[in-house]
């Protein structure tokens, strides 16, 4: 039996969570996220956006108003088909890779923010 080695330079958390999105092509939109590290994550989309787009990612902090806020670039496009309860299903999504995160939490981001 072989072990796979774990190509991955950051330990990554697989949970579910909800993050807003904005884009300045396609506005704001909810989005499920997953698998997220410290250098970036995979968020599901039924449209992916183009690759390279600049996008800003809101997290909510749970019981708070405030918001922890990055700017990403859409690094790579994935479309997943995998067996379920009810037969073959399929997602599709963007892996997401951090440039930055941004001082001003929770508050409105300058449009300067995304260049």
């Amino acid at each position: 039996m072989t072990v796979a080695l774990e190509r991955r330079a950051t330990a990554r958390i697989d949970k579910l969570f909800r993050v807003l999105v904005f884009s300045e092509e396609f506005g704001e939109q909810w989005f499920v996220a997953r698998n997220i590290s410290e250098s970036g994550m995979f968020v599901e989309m039924p449209e992916p956006l183009p690759l390279r787009s600049k996008v800003i990612v809101r997290f909510q902090v749970v019981g708070d108003d405030a918001a922890i806020c990055a700017i990403a670039r859409v690094q790579n496009h994935y479309y997943l088909q995998y067996a379920g309860a009810t037969g073959l299903q399929a997602l599709s999504g963007v892996g997401l890779r951090f440039l930055r995160f941004v001082p001003e939490i929770g508050g409105p981001v300058a449009d300067d923010r995304l260049h």
